[in-house]
Formats: structure tokens, C-alpha cells, sequence
């Protein structure tokens, strides 16, 4: 039978998922010094397993240490961008061949209806609903290539490149462009096509990178967020 665990242990889990979101979500901006005792208290929670929780998410990368011991939220790189962009443009291009021999209708009527969903998240400007739906669409994909492994190594890269925040969806014609690259992935898979399938992943992640690093370049120093695409 299996023991109930500590309540440290359930606190720094807790922790964990709390800062973890406000990273991604952008309420941190990157380069914040994060300050153990000040996040305990606005937590309500003891030092220890805010500590634990920032070692824990120096190791995904989104935390750096910081000479004194101190930590701060990763600074946006161009060098790590175009890293974990060249690791994606391996990876999931992969998981769309391998997602081919499992595509059913009913996985196409998900992806379709999630860029319904997508549609109308546009046509209220709903940035929140936009990026859901985004990370929603490439969960689907990667659930179809029915890989545990692949889907490891790919959710870290997309974790990730999360960091790095410009919001590229919050400007219409982006979003515009990503719903059309989606639809393009999908007609693929619904033909069955592994070639257009592959370059159309392909294509739509190369055009996520560019556009990221055009945004990047123009707002240089600013730590202004991003979406993931």
C-alpha cells in the first residue's frame, strides 16, 4: 500500500505549479529576481519548499541560479530560441509522421473543431483562449503519434520555448496565419499524406521561429511576453 506523502512534499508540488504558471503565463516577467522569502509569504506557505519548487524549475530551465544563491526568471536568449526551435523542427515533425498510421475521424473532427475554437477566440480577441486552443491543437497531434518517449522529449522543448514570451499570437494577423498552418496540417493528415503533413509541420514551425526572433529584435531588452506556437 502505498504511504501518504509528507505534506512538504505536497507543498513544494504545489509550489512547483504555481510558479511555474506565473512564468508562463507572463505575470513574472523574465529577469525578475525571485525573492524566497517574499514568495513564501505572498504563498502563505514556509522558505523550504518555495526552494525546492525554484530548484525544481531551475532544472526545466525557467529559473537561472544566480551567483549568491539567489534566482531569477530566465532571460530571453536568441541563442536558446533558436535551440529549442531546431530541437522542435526534429521532433514534432516526427510525431506528425508517426501520428499518420493513428489518425482517426475522430481525431480529425478534434483538430478541426479546436480550430473552430481557435477562430472564435480571434474574432473576440481573446488572447487567453487563443493560446489554450494553440497548445491544445499540437497536445492532439502529439497524442496521436501514441509515443510516451517522443512525447517527453517534445513537451519539455514546448515547456520550454514557452518562456520566451513576445505574445506573437496577440497580433491578429499571426493568429491569422497559425489557424491557416493548422488547417493545412490537417487537410495533410486527412489525406493521409506524410510528406505534406511533415513539411507543413515543418513550415508553420520555421515560421513561429522567425516571426518570434523579428519580435525579439524589435523589442530588445524590453522582456515583453510571447505565445507559444
Amino acid at each position: 500500500m502505498i504511504e501518504k506523502l509528507p505534506v512538504s512534499k505536497k507543498l513544494r508540488q504545489l509550489a512547483t505549479e504555481e510558479l511555474r504558471a506565473a512564468i508562463l503565463e507572463g505575470k513574472i516577467a523574465p529577469g525578475t529576481r525571485l525573492v524566497e522569502r517574499t514568495l513564501a509569504e505572498e504563498m502563505g506557505i514556509s522558505r523550504t519548499p518555495v526552494h525546492d519548487a525554484l530548484n525544481r524549475l531551475v532544472v526545466e530551465n525557467l529559473v537561472k541560479k544566480l551567483p549568491n544563491n539567489g534566482f531569477a526568471v530566465a532571460q530571453i536568449e536568441r541563442k536558446d530560441i533558436i535551440e529549442l526551435y531546431t530541437i522542435r523542427l526534429r521532433l514534432e515533425p516526427l510525431a506528425v509522421e508517426w501520428a499518420i498510421s493513428h489518425i482517426s475521424p475522430s481525431i480529425i473532427r478534434k483538430l478541426k473543431k479546436n480550430i473552430e475554437r481557435m477562430e472564435k477566440c480571434l474574432s473576440k480577441s481573446d488572447i487567453g483562449c487563443i493560446k489554450e486552443m494553440n497548445i491544445q491543437f499540437h497536445q492532439i497531434l502529439l497524442s496521436a503519434a501514441q509515443s510516451h518517449v517522443l512525447a517527453s522529449f517534445i513537451e519539455q522543448a514546448q515547456i520550454n520555448s514557452r518562456l520566451f514570451r513576445i505574445r506573437s499570437l496577440s497580433a491578429p494577423n499571426r493568429t491569422t496565419q497559425v489557424i491557416a498552418e493548422h488547417k493545412t496540417i490537417v487537410e495533410a493528415l486527412e489525406k493521409a499524406d506524410v510528406k505534406a503533413a511533415v513539411e507543413s509541420m515543418t513550415e508553420h514551425l520555421t515560421n513561429a521561429l522567425n516571426w518570434r526572433l523579428l519580435l525579439l529584435e524589435s523589442h530588445s531588452g524590453n522582456g515583453v511576453e510571447n505565445e507559444d506556437t
